[in-house]
């Protein structure tokens, strides 16, 4: 049995996220066949003159638009690289469906070159 399927897991780590860019950058590839739940998300290994992260405002889903039909757009703080943040998904939250893309969305830019490294949990059904 695939460890993803019914259980909790890591679906994705993706380094070097460009938070200081306002993009919206793919994490996740739901698979052909299934659907899946995003549970949360970790921000970690945050590097850069950017530092302390607190002006960027982030999102996190499925759709397209501003890709938080997940995780609500709002502003990150992280204080040292090696301190992290987990973002937990929210209430009423968006199943991705199969061949669906999960991705983070910096709506707003951190204002100094600053990258992190972003963990995707959840499971496939």
């Amino acid at each position: 049995m695939d460890l993803r399927t019914k259980a909790e897991t890591l679906l994705a780590s993706i380094a070097d996220i460009d938070l200081n860019a306002v993009a919206e950058t793919i994490l996740f590839t739901c698979p052909v066949g299934k659907s899946c739940v995003i549970t949360k998300v970790v921000l970690r290994n945050c590097v850069g003159a950017g530092l302390p992260l607190g002006t960027a405002s982030i999102s996190f889903g499925w759709n397209t638009s501003q890709a938080d039909d997940v995780i609500a757009n709002g502003v990150r703080a992280i204080t040292a690289a090696t301190n992290y943040e987990i973002i937990i998904a929210g209430s009423d939250a968006e199943i991705g469906l199969e061949t669906g893309t999960f991705k983070i969305d910096v709506q707003t830019a951190e204002g100094a070159v600053l990258t992190g490294t972003i963990d995707v949990f959840g499971y496939l059904f």
